[in-house]
């Protein structure tokens, strides 16, 4: 049996000094050519301008420096530098297990991954990659570093930055990832299996340093901010808020975002419609895509130095709302606003406003351009309009509205539980509103204190009290009308003492500037659930009488020569008036103007203004209901010069004629 033992002692020996031989090889310049044979016997790649580095107080770690490793002379792979250092666990599985591998300086942009024959299955504790880039036409990375735990290559359909379960670690200079570049970018984190964990995230974009945490789970595609914070975020109109959503789902694998918390910090933002500076900004419980009415329980606050929306310059504005299911409460909004102060907290739904209160002092400015329009079409789709408190004091607003100019000044309105738009009808449904104004001129006229006291009590509204004190007279009037009743009926009554005649072209836009003063009376009824009904329904009378009348500013002649042609009379009439014209020679004397209503059929019977030398007649039928039936007819005579402008079912007929000659031109 001794020859036994000396064959295992010789074969152990010989093993023991191949083993020597080899380890003592890998120590010299034949290290290269050894890997390269050994290589070429099990498969099809060689190394190129390769260099082998091995070190005996390191038995299992390698570094190859430069590596280039290529395939029927096309080179597959290309790195400065990489270091193999293999696990002792190797020994004790099927495959290969190395404890860490350090890659420096590779592009992955010029590898050729595609190219490797299939490998077997092995795995990495730890790979650390030092100088790495990556270009495609969605993202671009310079000189990164990334270290990756667990890293095992067994699927090699699935990519490799997803081979990995543990913590990792990316330190990035400069990112550009679908147009947008991130600076400084440094993630720390976690992922097991499907969940990716950032314990900490960090950079630069759009000149703001952001942090935060968050998580990622890559089947439900939902991200979840824990925490984020940007400070000194700056956009501009050249990047639109609103196209932001869809470069979300086009550029990363993310469908829906829970944010817990955000804070935005003495950040800048300037769209086409709207800006604001200074922004700080705190949101909590977001839930995107989802719009603001399916946001459950999500918080935000929102304060700045200045903000503008369209023409508007909001100063020190602050906004505490709170968004549930189809409900957004105001817990606050506030801001100073053209010299003034306005405050407003309630509850807001798609179609429904309640508040509260509103609150509004102090506030001078001039209303913008179509600023009724731009009224209308803000409000079109509010079907409910609720105000538990209204508090507007010391309003001065002016508009310069060419077609009909205006300014208020010493607004104040009170009104407690109103009511003023119920199912998508403006008026006072529900409440008392009590409104006053210090001056007011409109369109030339101009009134002092003018009062108004409505109340209204289950779309019972009754106007009590209306005084419109003008320089030298006084209108009043009283109304009522049932909007909760079928058909909507209502009531008019006004008395005027001394009322300017200049109502007649200023407000009421007849053609015929005149000034002087106006008595009457006016008592009408009918119905206002919509315009059929009221012209249908329109009945009463009108007794105006008319003293100290003379032509505004206008001399017959003039004016006779704006009647002869088609188009905006009124325009022409008021735009061509003559401030140097004496209006004393032009007194007139206008007959009294009574006009009978009956059931939306309008008779106006022959009304004359008129002097020595010039004479106006008006004669109307006018039907509401038939526009066949709607006749007006002006004549204008100057010495014997005439002109007769009839309207007949929206046809319009000038005629000049002169009885000097007899001829009609």
């Amino acid at each position: 049996m001794r020859w036994v033992a000396k064959l295992i002692a010789s074969v152990l020996l010989l093993g023991g000094l191949s083993i020597v031989a080899l380890l003592v090889l890998l120590q010299t310049r034949y290290a290269t050519p050894i890997l390269n044979h050994t290589l070429a016997f099990f498969s099809h790649y060689q190394l190129a301008e390769t260099q082998l580095h091995y070190d005996i107080k390191q038995p299992l770690q390698i570094t190859l420096q430069p590596l280039t490793v290529k395939k029927a002379n096309k080179t597959l792979l290309s790195v400065d530098s990489i270091t193999l250092e293999l696990s002792s666990r190797s020994l004790q599985t099927q495959r290969l297990v190395f404890s860490n591998v350090i890659i420096d300086g590779i592009d992955l942009h010029h590898q050729q991954w595609d190219k490797f024959e299939q490998l077997s299955a092995f795995s990495i504790d730890r790979l650390a990659i030092n100088d790495l880039s990556i270009a495609t036409p969605a993202i671009t990375i310079n000189h990164a570093q990334l270290q990756i735990d667990n890293w095992q290559y067994i699927d090699p359909q699935q990519p490799w930055w997803l081979q990995f379960s543990g913590q990792f670690q990316l330190s990035v200079p400069q990112i550009t990832w679908h147009n947008q570049t991130l600076e400084n970018l440094l993630l720390n984190g976690t992922k097991q299996k499907q969940q990716w964990q950032l314990t900490g995230f960090s950079g630069r974009w759009q000149q703001a340093n952001f942090n935060g945490t968050a998580n990622y789970n890559s089947d439900t595609q939902l991200l979840t901010l824990d925490q984020l914070t940007l400070t000194n975020l700056r956009i501009q109109q050249s990047q639109p808020l609103a196209a932001w959503p869809q470069w979300l789902a086009d550029a990363t694998p993310v469908r829906h975002i829970m944010i817990k918390r955000a804070d935005v910090l003495d950040s800048s933002i300037e769209q086409p419609i709207w800006a604001a500076d200074n922004i700080s900004l705190s949101l909590e419980n977001w839930s995107w895509p989802n719009s603001y009415w399916q946001q459950d329980n999500a918080h935000l606050s929102v304060s700045a130095s200045n903000a503008k929306w369209h023409d508007i310059v909001f100063e020190q504005p602050i906004v505490e709302l709170n968004f549930m299911p189809e409900k957004i409460n105001s817990q606050g909004i506030s801001a100073q606003l053209l010299n003034g102060y306005i405050r407003m907290d309630g509850d807001i739904s798609p179609d429904k406003i309640k508040l509260k209160k509103l609150l509004a002092s102090g506030i001078k400015g001039f209303l913008p351009p179509h600023w009724f329009h731009t009224t209308k079409t803000l409000t079109s789709r509010l079907s409910e309009l609720t105000i538990d408190k209204l508090d507007i004091n010391n309003i001065q607003l002016t508009s310069t509205d060419t077609q009909l100019p205006f300014q208020l000044a010493g607004i104040n309105i009170d009104g407690n539980g109103v009511v003023v738009k119920h199912q998508h009808q403006w008026g006072l449904w529900q409440g008392n509103l009590d409104t006053s104004l210090g001056f007011a001129s409109i369109n030339q006229i101009v009134f002092i204190d003018p009062i108004v006291e409505m109340s209204s009590a289950n779309g019972d509204w009754a106007i009590n009290k209306f005084v419109l004190p003008f320089t030298d007279g006084m209108l009043t009037a009283n109304a009522d009308i049932q909007l909760a009743q079928q058909g909507q009926p209502w009531s008019l009554s006004i008395s005027s003492d001394s009322v300017p005649a200049a109502l007649i072209y200023r407000w009421f836009k007849l053609p015929l500037p005149l000034n002087g003063k106006i008595d009457g009376t006016l008592h009408a009824q009918g119905l206002a659930s919509n315009r059929q009904s009221f012209n249908y329904s329109l009945s009463g009378q009108t007794a105006l009488t008319f003293r100290d009348i003379h032509l505004d500013n206008i001399a017959p002649t003039q004016l006779l020569t704006h009647w002869k042609t088609k188009g905006n009379l009124l325009g022409t009439v008021l735009g061509s008036s003559n401030e140097n014209s004496d209006s004393n020679a032009q007194a007139l004397i206008l007959s009294p103007l009574n006009i009978t209503a009956e059931r939306g059929r309008i008779t106006i019977p022959t009304w004359l203004a008129s002097n020595d030398n010039f004479s106006l007649s008006l004669t109307s039928q006018w039907d509401l209901a038939l526009p066949t039936q709607q006749q007006l007819e002006w004549v204008l005579k100057e010495n014997c010069q005439q002109v007769d402008r009839r309207w007949h079912a929206d046809q319009i007929e000038v005629n000049s004629f002169s009885t000097c000659s007899g001829k009609i031109k």
